[in-house]
């Protein structure tokens, strides 16, 4: 799903219709941003990793990787892959269920 769509789709929540598909970009925006915001700039306490939870959807985590050894596929020369963050994602249970039972429904139509 792109911006946009997901734009158009909060747009048509009945409980929003006040509000301009500009003002839920805004909205929409500044949430990103507040969580990028955090990732970044919160220094995390020695031996936790940053997370941002939303219950029953789920658990964002800043994990730290070390530097590692590793080897370039084209030239196989080895070469350091410097330390680095990244993010992973966690789906909370009611996301897990809604997954799964949108699964089940599909394989008991065939």
């Amino acid at each position: 799903m792109t911006k946009p769509e997901l734009i158009e789709k909060i747009s048509k929540h009945e409980e929003l219709q006040g509000l301009t598909k500009k003002q839920i970009a805004h909205v929409v925006e500044s949430f990103f941003k507040e969580m990028e915001e955090y990732f970044v700039k919160t220094k995390p306490v020695k031996g936790k990793d940053l997370k941002f939870s939303w219950p029953g959807f789920g658990t964002f985590k800043r994990k730290h990787r070390d530097a590692k050894k590793g080897r370039n596929p084209k030239t196989k020369e080895e070469i350091t892959i410097p330390a680095h963050y990244t993010i992973s994602f966690t789906p909370g249970s009611h996301f897990k269920i809604s997954m799964n039972e949108s699964l089940a429904a599909k394989k008991g139509k065939k």
